[in-house]
């Protein structure tokens, strides 16, 4: 098995246990003890995973933080990638687009190649670069302190140019979304720069896949009822369904 392949099945598996010992996961894939090491300690570099004591669990599971953009970007890939052709449907030529650093959003950059004369704005490294590189999109990047794990900037000077912005529109997701607490983030960082873009966005639209539904994290974004459509690749069910209110969803 390529070290790849196998490095997958320990993401999933890590994925759905949260936890494992070296010894399961040795039995789960088929592999050496020191193999499962190897690929624990490369992993962990990426920002995958934690090491614990004797085995490994999914990064920022033990400290209730942030994420990993890149344990973020390797899960429900088909999902986000229908979400994200969707959201594209709402740009046009001449637009001005905030989009947030998620995975999520991410995903809309290569779709927006067919528009002409596209100005985004966004805190997100990743989606800064594949912008630049994929499409014609003309590319704003706010200044502020970087955050290796989302891999973009966020702070009160980030906030400060956010605000000398209008955009035609704002593509943003969010960690989770509940009835009782509305849109959440871990990052309260995050979650100011979210506000800022919306705030100063004419069309605000949020891109969420059916894993988000229900769950509830540190900081409040903002009330489900002032986004003009929600995008999302299942229905939800009844409760979540009362968050959405009278919204057109997609």
């Amino acid at each position: 098995m390529l070290p790849t392949d196998r490095q997958k099945q320990i993401l999933d598996y890590l994925t759905l246990r949260k936890s494992a010992t070296v010894q399961q996961l040795c039995g789960k894939v088929y592999a050496s003890a020191a193999t499962i090491r190897r690929d624990l300690s490369q992993m962990e570099k990426r920002g995958l995973v934690q090491r614990t004591h004797g085995g490994a669990v999914i990064a920022g599971e033990g400290g209730g933080g942030e994420e990993s953009l890149l344990l973020r970007q390797e899960r429900n890939v088909p999902s986000k990638n229908k979400i994200a052709e969707l959201a594209s449907y709402f740009i046009k030529d001449s637009s001005t687009v905030f989009m947030d650093p998620s995975s999520t959003v991410c995903r809309v950059a290569p779709y927006l190649k067919r528009y002409k004369n596209v100005t985004v704005i966004t805190n997100g490294l990743n989606c800064a670069m594949s912008l630049s590189q994929k499409t014609p999109c003309h590319v704003y990047i706010p200044a502020g302190q970087l955050t290796s794990r989302s891999n973009s900037v966020t702070g009160s000077d980030t906030l400060e140019d956010l605000s000398r912005f209008c955009a035609d529109t704002a593509l943003v997701s969010c960690a989770g979304l509940s009835l009782e607490y509305g849109v959440t983030e871990p990052s309260v960082e995050q979650s100011r720069v979210k506000m800022a873009m919306l705030k100063n966005a004419r069309t605000k639209i949020l891109l969420i896949d059916h894993t988000k539904f229900g769950l509830t994290f540190l900081s409040r974004t903002c009330a489900p009822e002032i986004f003009d459509y929600i995008i999302t690749d299942e229905q939800p069910d009844d409760t979540v369904r009362e968050c959405f209110s009278a919204l057109p969803c997609e």
